[in-house]
């Protein structure tokens, strides 16, 4: 059987194991195994070595001091306080509590790394606030989704992290690449949302009058939040400055959160049980899916895949951009389908090696990446983020208001994404000049 046929096959089964439900790590570790058994039985011994030497890459224990430092900060009541200072400080604006949900969730994605803390947090707390004030569903909908995909992107974002392990890139370079796409992408959101908002008033009116605040009011409730914005620069400046690892500012930024909590009386042994818990849940399955994403790669390349990969993508019309823009839409595709995690894990080995062939800056990619992710997070039928928030709305919400409400952020994140791929500098210009 030739390659091209086997290659073809093994992306069948796989999407319908994940169809089915199966679990994404089993998804592609079950596939690779059938496979392996059938064409290639040698490469079965290469699934021990998965297991132990994954998790023991010294970089990975980056990934649950983040998000157990997200966890805690979760619950600390910083979404809280940020959410009321920007309800008092732009609320008076048309849209502006809609504006203000995006910026929170930019400040939450950098202390999270993860995109479901700052969309359920928010949701929470922001929605029920937007509906009080006659806000359209669409508006408020579609800024916290829009906003809660920020934390993949804003730094410290895990899938950058994961993405370096596999690519071999600089964590701190990513890290510098995310923040002006970041910035760029909540002003962009927080621009439409005013504009389309003084259009048409109704979509998301200013507070009455009688609920404007003072000066002195606004300036003290962003003074509520300084411990945050400390951490924040704390934790990043340290890998930038080149002071401390990723895994030694993860440390710092965990005992920081710890600290935090302890200064506003919030923390309790059952917070940290609770964060514990989901670190230990999430982390594990981060590092399953790792796993099964690893072994997939090593046995679709013993069959011949990583070839036919390569012949197919490099075959591609427009030279170097045809070759990156079908790398793109493959991740927009997987995204519909897939979790980010596993579309990093399962393309970057897998792309790599074209891109490094071909001579594309793979720090750049990497932005692109999971700027692309992010689109995927809000791109129906699966996108995770329209689960997410679902979870938390009334139950008189449907799924279609849902679906509607991202179509007009889908359009800006491709606006940017187009952005980025035209000019480079935009994502580069940071890690290039803090970093050279």
């Amino acid at each position: 059987m030739s390659a091209v046929v086997i290659t073809v096959l093994m992306f069948i089964v796989l999407f319908v194991f994940l169809f089915l439900g199966l679990p994404v790590a089993l998804g592609l570790g079950g596939t690779a195994v059938v496979f392996a058994m059938i064409f290639e039985p040698r490469v079965l011994m290469s699934a021990p070595s998965q297991f132990f030497s994954t998790p023991w890459q010294h970089i990975i224990v980056t990934v649950p001091l983040f998000i157990f430092m997200g966890n805690i900060i979760r619950f600390s009541g910083i979404a809280e306080k940020a959410y009321d200072a920007a309800y008092k400080i732009i609320g008076q604006f048309p849209g502006g509590l809609a504006a203000g949900t995006v910026q929170v969730c930019m400040i939450f994605a950098a202390i999270t790394g993860i995109t479901p803390p700052a969309t359920i947090t928010m949701g929470q707390i922001a929605y029920p606030s937007m509906i009080k004030y006659n806000y359209s569903k669409k508006i408020a909908i579609g800024s916290i989704a829009a906003g809660g995909a920020l934390g993949a992107l804003i730094p410290p974002s895990i899938p950058f992290i994961f993405y370096g392990v596999l690519a071999n890139e600089s964590i701190g370079a990513l890290f510098l690449g995310g923040v002006i796409p970041g910035i760029m992408l909540a002003i962009m959101y927080s621009i439409y949302i005013i504009v389309r908002c003084t259009i048409q008033p109704q979509m998301g009116p200013a507070t009455p009058k009688d609920e404007r605040f003072s000066l002195s009011e606004k300036l003290l409730s962003v003074f509520s939040i300084w411990p945050f914005i400390i951490l924040i620069v704390l934790v990043l400046g340290v890998i930038w400055t080149g002071v401390a690892t990723p895994s030694e500012a993860a440390a710092i930024g965990a005992a920081g959160a710890l600290l935090i909590n302890a200064v506003y009386g919030k923390l309790t042994w059952k917070l940290i049980k609770d964060s514990l818990i989901f670190t230990v849940n999430l982390t594990g399955m981060g590092l399953w899916i790792l796993i099964g994403a690893n072994f997939f790669v090593n046995v679709f390349s013993a069959v011949g895949g990583q070839g036919v990969i390569t012949n197919i993508v490099l075959s591609m019309p427009g030279g170097d951009m045809g070759i990156l823009l079908s790398m793109m839409f493959i991740v927009l595709i997987l995204g519909m389908v897939m979790d980010d995690w596993a579309i990093i894990m399962m393309t970057t080995p897998l792309f790599i090696p074209i891109l490094n062939q071909v001579g594309i800056d793979t720090l750049w990619y990497g932005i692109l990446l999971v700027v692309n992710i992010q689109i995927a997070y809000l791109t129906p039928p699966f996108g995770f983020v329209l689960f997410w928030i679902k979870s938390i709305l009334p139950k008189n919400v449907h799924m279609g208001t849902v679906y509607k409400a991202v179509l007009p952020f889908i359009a800006i994140q491709l606006i940017a994404l187009t952005i980025l791929i035209v000019f480079p500098e935009v994502a580069l210009w940071l890690p290039n000049k803090l970093l050279k």
